[in-house]
């Protein structure tokens, strides 16, 4: 069983972790539109891109934190409060 949490600004998805048996994953919601200087970023879809993590320590990284970050600076931008109002769990 795989579980996924999203975590979302003024109701809009930003980034979601989902857990699976053997790997974790970072999806972001507009990943087309962030730097990936490191070329972690995987996925071809129309916006969403995502990070596979092989072990818990893959999440400290520097180029995994940076795009987190980038990824709710992107969300603040577009929302003009860019308050967090909601982390949705299924």
């Amino acid at each position: 069983m795989w579980k996924i949490a999203r975590y979302a600004m003024e109701g809009t998805n930003v980034v979601g972790i989902g857990a699976f048996p053997s790997h974790a994953t970072i999806f972001f919601y507009r990943g087309r539109e962030l730097d990936d200087r490191s070329g972690m970023l995987q996925g071809a879809g129309r916006e969403m891109r995502f990070i596979t993590l092989q072990t818990p320590a893959d999440a400290e990284r520097p180029h995994v934190r940076r795009m987190v970050r980038e990824a709710f600076k992107l969300a603040d931008h577009s929302n003009s409060r860019g308050k967090l109002c909601s982390v949705k769990l299924p």
